[in-house]
């Protein structure tokens, strides 16, 4: 039993006659529902699957029934929430007039599931030449497009509803990053911390490990036009599939799939290299892991190479795996140039 004033501080209420739930040690809960209404609708409502000639464009929430909250016990977060939704879709083949009409189902959608597990069934309405060519596609890529949104509802909505959800103590923890022997304390968040609590009397440290990770690509296209892809707003807003911040110059900001993934660029040679200081939202305080683009032209194609340092130890695998998907998958997918297509 610890001593009175010694025990983890969230269970200290001897200022508390009335005993409240100190920090949210004990049950608490955010109703997550109204906002999970308006994000999935933001997320659906005019998502377009492309696949060579045939445009599908997601209309119109047809059902959206459920429920979500987010919780807290004893500082585990718990995420509760489960949906089904029906989304009406309008698919037009280039060249030939006839609008093509169904609608997309998503029943599972669920803390029971990752996003790759969601089961995603379309139906199409209307005759037509095309009927096969449009539901070949809406099996395959317009199946990892919606897992792909809600894969995004799910991130948002775990890192939205946690906050707040465990609340800070009195103690400033400061920022450090482990490099073997070396140790780098990130200032300038302890001080905005100092700052936002003035009355802080203890200065301890929470430190977490860092590693390197790797993925790569293969382009049928030369460097030049690559490095457009990568460079250039208006191809990177269609593969990143949304609304982007993009100042492309040394120390230009960057933000893409909502907010999810920003930072900086830190060196740009064209057709060659971009360096960034790049962070998930979930990486800790103010940390930027270093991600760096290389092109290497291997005379009929070009490889495509990113490699991260400095990239959170816990966080490594979602890094590695959202470079692999968002960034190389997609530019495939959107553009049709990758090895693995051919």
């Amino acid at each position: 039993m610890a001593k009175w004033g010694e025990g983890d501080p969230r269970w200290i209420v001897e200022e508390r006659a009335d005993a409240t739930n100190v920090n949210n040690w004990h049950w608490s809960e955010k109703n997550a529902t109204p906002w999970s209404r308006d994000r999935l609708s933001q997320l659906l409502q005019g998502l377009v699957i492309e696949d060579g000639s045939i445009v599908i464009k997601l209309d119109e929430i047809k059902k959206l029934e459920g429920e979500a909250t987010a919780n807290n016990r004893k500082a585990k977060l718990i995420f509760l929430y489960e949906w089904v939704i029906e989304v009406s879709y309008t698919a037009r083949v280039t060249g030939t007039d006839t609008e093509y009409k169904g609608k997309i189902e998503v029943p599972n959608l669920s803390d029971e599931n990752s996003a790759s597990e969601l089961d995603v069934s379309s139906t199409l309405e209307t005759k037509g030449p095309h009927e096969a060519q449009i539901r070949n596609v809406l099996k395959k890529k317009g199946t990892e497009v919606v897992q792909e949104a809600l894969g995004a509802y799910i991130r948002e909505l775990k890192e939205e509803f946690s906050k707040g959800l465990i609340l800070p103590t009195d103690q400033v923890k400061p920022q450090v990053v482990s490099k073997g022997k070396t140790t780098i304390v990130d200032k300038r968040s302890f001080q905005n911390a100092v700052i936002a609590n003035p009355n802080s009397s203890s200065e301890k440290t929470e430190s977490f490990d860092v590693k390197s990770i790797n993925v790569s690509d293969n382009f049928k296209v030369n460097p030049e036009r690559l490095f457009e892809v990568l460079s250039q707003e208006e191809f990177v807003r269609v593969w990143a599939n949304g609304n982007i911040q993009w100042d492309f110059k040394p120390e230009g900001k960057f933000a893409l799939f909502g907010g999810n993934v920003s930072g900086s660029f830190v060196k740009i040679e064209p057709n060659k290299e971009i360096v960034t200081k790049w962070r998930l939202k979930g990486y800790p305080g103010s940390h930027h892991a270093t991600i760096r683009f290389f092109l290497k032209d291997t005379g009929s194609s070009t490889d495509l190479i990113i490699e991260g340092s400095d990239v959170p130890t816990d966080l490594a695998d979602d890094t590695q795996t959202g470079l692999n998907r968002f960034y190389l998958a997609s530019i495939a997918r959107t553009f049709g140039f990758s090895s693995r297509m051919c």
